[in-house]
């Protein structure tokens, strides 16, 4: 478990130090971000999901744990109406650091080294690639050009958004048993690489606050709420969503206690790097989702030990 988290807290206190000790700029923050959200992230999930072979999903477990991610998701929502009362678009980050879970660079050594069946996380990725992060990315966008062409905005949205186009280009190819060829594949794969530690790097970057700094030039502030709002959020994130998993494992799909285990520890993975940089690119919630990001990566270690402990006695 240690090792599946050292990577984020390393290259995250990384980024910190380039800004803190003036090594780069917030301006570098800021490319490296939409680097991430225009070509590293789209070319990871096309690679991850042309390669996933898609009939043989372990479709109850995944029925549990999107039923989490739902019944989390609408609850964060509904909480941030209160403690966000500014625009859509935050609402959404909150909702999002609240359900959506990492499930790439931490979901898949937990899932090797600790359940031992990549099988359900692989089934999450699917999931939240597919279809929570379309419905996130429409919402975003529609909060943050307004009610101009909504439309049509919506109609055009997967050609205009490069991790919807990935996502539909991978299961595509996954469908159809189509394999690019092998250098293409390759550099696709090259780019994606960079996707988690660019993520990590921009989200340490953001953290340090220099008071010489323009109030523009800082991600910050979405209001006097914001503590609060992101305390609820993670403690539906590394609580209420493990626990929704297995009431509905257990209860509504009858699951066997190996796959009972998987849902609730993949349930109670923290918060998604991507929610820093979906927010970041439609400038909604930064804040939140990088606080969010840091105290669930920090506290889902315990829960998910306290899971396993209990699972095994």
């Amino acid at each position: 478990m240690l090792a599946a988290f050292a990577p984020i807290w390393m290259i995250t206190a990384l980024g910190w130090g380039t800004i803190r000790f003036g090594v780069l700029s917030r301006t570098t923050q800021q490319a490296l971000a939409a680097f991430t959200f225009l070509v590293a992230i789209p070319a990871v999930l096309f690679t991850t999901l042309a390669r996933t072979p898609l009939g043989g999903l372990p479709l109850r477990p995944l029925a549990a744990f999107a039923l989490s991610t739902l019944a989390v998701g609408l609850l964060a929502y509904i909480v941030a109406r209160r403690f966000l009362p500014g625009r859509n678009g935050d609402r959404v980050i909150a909702a999002m650091s609240a359900a959506y879970v990492n499930s790439g660079n931490l979901g898949i050594p937990v899932a090797v080294y600790v359940l031992r069946d990549i099988s359900l996380i692989t089934a999450v990725l699917v999931f939240q690639t597919m279809l929570v992060t379309p419905l996130i990315v429409g919402l975003l966008d529609a909060d943050a050009n307004g009610g101009q062409g909504r439309w049509r905005r919506i109609a055009l949205l997967p050609l205009r958004t490069p991790v919807i186009l990935g996502s539909l280009f991978g299961v595509l190819a996954s469908a159809s048993g189509w394999r690019p060829p092998e250098w293409a594949l390759h550099s696709l794969e090259l780019l994606g690489g960079a996707a988690v530690p660019a993520a990590l790097f921009a989200l340490g970057m953001s953290l340090h606050r220099d008071p010489a700094e323009p109030p523009a030039a800082q991600p910050d502030a979405e209001g006097p709420g914001r503590g609060v709002g992101v305390g609820v959020a993670v403690a539906l994130k590394v609580l209420a969503q493990p626990l929704a998993a297995y009431l509905a494992g257990r209860f509504l799909f009858h699951l066997g206690p190996a796959e009972l285990v998987a849902v609730t520890v993949v349930a109670g993975l923290p918060t998604a790097q991507n929610t820093f940089v979906y927010a970041t690119e439609y400038r909604a919630g930064v804040a939140f989702s990088r606080d969010a990001i840091l105290a669930s990566s920090l506290l889902s270690m315990a829960t998910l030990t306290a899971i396993l402990t209990l699972a095994q006695s």
